[in-house]
Order: C-alpha cells, then structure tokens, then sequence
C-alpha cells in the first residue's frame, strides 16, 4: 500500500474491504472503469451498487445503468453527483447519495492554497526554479500581499464556512 491514510486509493478500497466480505458481499474494487473490456463494463449485470470517485469518476450513463438490473446504489464517496445519469437513474427508481459535507476542510484548504498561489506568484516562481532559473524582482513584481487587503471569495457551499474562518 502506497499510502494506507488514503482510503480513496485503490489498494485501500475505501476502508471497506473487511466489514462488506465480513457481511459476505463480493467487492470489486478497480480503476479500470473505462472502455467496453473495462472491470467495471464487465461487472455490471449483477452489481447492486457502484460507489465512485467525484475526482477521476467511474460514468454511471443511462446505457451502465440498463446494462445493470440489479443495480439499486449509485454513491459517491465525496460529494457531487454530475457523472451519474440522473435521470435514468430516477427512472430506474435508483438511489443516489454523497457524503456530503466530506470534503468541507479540504476544499478550505484548497481555496487559500490557490489564493495564496496567485497572490504570490508561486507558479511563475517555481517554474523558474524548475528551469533552473531564479529572478526574484521578475517574481515579486506582481506578487503582493493579502494582509490589510480585502479578499473576496464567493462561496455558497458547506465549505465556504470553513474557508471563512
């Protein structure tokens, strides 16, 4: 295991592995879920439920979800729904479910990081670095600092609380 704290890595199948085979449910777990030989393509006439990535998702189109009688379960173990056909999946009277709310720290996180990023010329900065090159007037001549500046970021998610604080 490359790294055993991310239960979104294959090799740590989201931390499920024991309590589903425990309860004897098979688990597939693949990141091959793309083309018509993929894993996912191959499992989906007896899957009863598909849990995916919101990053790099497995597509839940109306054609998978014909493909897959049994299915009942489309979650995403993050939040978002848009690589699940919502439609066919409500015609299907299928369920779909997020954890929401899961994220909420990360993206805060992930905001700041990025306004920090611009404000402070990182990239232009570290691709010079990465070019062997160090022009340290070039980098901060459009940099500035954000204390006594107002920051404006437009937020309507959970995350916006976070990111606020």
């Amino acid at each position: 295991k490359r790294n055993s704290k991310i239960l979104g890595a294959v090799e740590n199948a989201l931390g499920l592995t024991d309590f589903l085979k425990a309860r004897g449910h098979e688990f597939i777990v693949t990141s091959d879920k793309d083309g018509p030989n993929s894993v996912l393509e191959r499992h989906l006439h007896d899957a009863t439920v598909i849990i995916s990535q919101p990053f790099w998702p497995a597509y839940v189109t109306a054609e998978r979800i014909a493909k897959a009688p049994q299915l009942k379960l489309a979650i995403t173990a993050g939040v978002g729904s848009d690589h699940v056909d919502l439609a066919a999946a409500a015609k299907r009277q299928m369920t779909v479910a997020e954890v929401t709310g899961s994220n909420v720290v990360s993206v805060a996180e992930h905001v700041v990081m990025m306004i920090l990023s611009l404000v402070r010329n990182y990239i232009p900065g570290y691709k010079q670095a990465v070019e062997g090159q160090w022009d340290i007037a070039a980098v901060a001549e459009n940099a500035y600092d954000i204390e006594s500046n107002l920051c404006i970021v437009y937020m309507q998610k959970r995350w916006s609380y976070s990111c606020r604080r």
